[in-house]
């Protein structure tokens, strides 16, 4: 089993320190933010092409099934509050959460995910834009839930107890194991949807936290990577589960603009097996 060095979510927080390492001054503090194209990572499964890999669109290996035990309870708020849920059934182990947004506002979840919604998203047919969902593991002796949001903001949450089992991965004929990351950790293949939920396949971890700028150690590779990046975006190969048939592309990036050019993952020469030396920056 490969292992990401770092996944890009951990590999973007850690640039954005090394880079203020370098650039925060007494006049000047810049407010740098690192963006992963149309994908992200969202707990333990890859969002890609608008299209979350979730039961009933995509259920790689790996995945965690969620059985509800017990009613849904639904209450809806303006402001900050907590929720009493009653006791835990015998088989819970995670809250399963729904929070829709009746207002604009920033919704925080216990597990220190968050939603955001502004007058767009509200503009939008619900639920599009309006509902996020987060799985929230069952702390002992604690039987509520807390949303913080500021003191205007009007939400509703769906909060149900779920026993949740998590899916073994997958492994092919070449001995590369394939589905999401998970508590056990990252599969040589991670799962993607892309074409807005049209193509359902994997990408090699590898070449992911490579082209994500994994291995960025220190802030003059911070900063060259952040230059590299203000008008390139890199596409990797997406594969069946058998990682080998190509059938489409991954975009790593967020680059816009008449300047902005998507180059292939292998036309950059990234070493990141070479440990300290960090990836080349220089694209095509």
């Amino acid at each position: 089993m490969t292992m990401l060095e770092m996944d890009p979510v951990f590999t973007a927080a850690l640039r954005e320190v090394l880079v203020a390492t370098v650039d925060d001054t007494p006049r000047v503090r810049r407010r740098w933010r690192w963006r992963l194209g149309a994908g992200m990572f969202v707990g333990s499964t890859l969002i890609a092409g608008g299209a979350a890999l979730a039961t009933g669109l995509f259920s790689p290996p790996g995945a965690p099934i969620d059985t509800p035990i017990g009613n849904v309870v639904t209450v809806t708020h303006t402001g900050p509050a907590t929720i009493d849920l009653g006791p835990p059934p015998a088989r819970a182990t995670d809250l399963s959460l729904t929070l829709t947004c009746l207002t604009v506002g920033t919704f925080d979840f216990p597990n220190g995910s968050s939603m955001s919604c502004d007058a767009a998203d509200l503009s939008h047919p619900p639920p599009d834009d309006q509902e996020a969902s987060e799985v929230v593991q069952l702390t002992p002796g604690k039987d509520s839930v807390t949303i913080d949001t500021s003191a205007n903001a009007s939400w509703t949450l769906q909060a149900m107890y779920v026993n949740q089992v998590t899916t073994p991965w997958g492994t092919n004929a070449r001995g590369q194991t394939y589905g999401v990351q998970n508590q056990k950790g990252t599969p040589d293949l991670i799962a993607v949807v892309v074409d807005q939920g049209k193509t359902q396949g994997y990408v090699k971890a590898a070449e992911l936290n490579c082209a994500a700028g994994g291995n960025v150690e220190t802030p003059a590779q911070a900063l060259a990577w952040d230059k590299a990046s203000e008008n390139r975006n890199i596409s990797i190969p997406v594969y069946e589960s058998d990682g080998t048939t190509v059938i489409g592309t991954f975009i790593i990036g967020h680059a816009t603009g008449p300047n902005a050019r998507t180059v292939p993952f292998s036309s950059l020469s990234l070493d990141c097996s070479a440990t300290g030396n960090g990836p080349a920056v220089n694209g095509p």
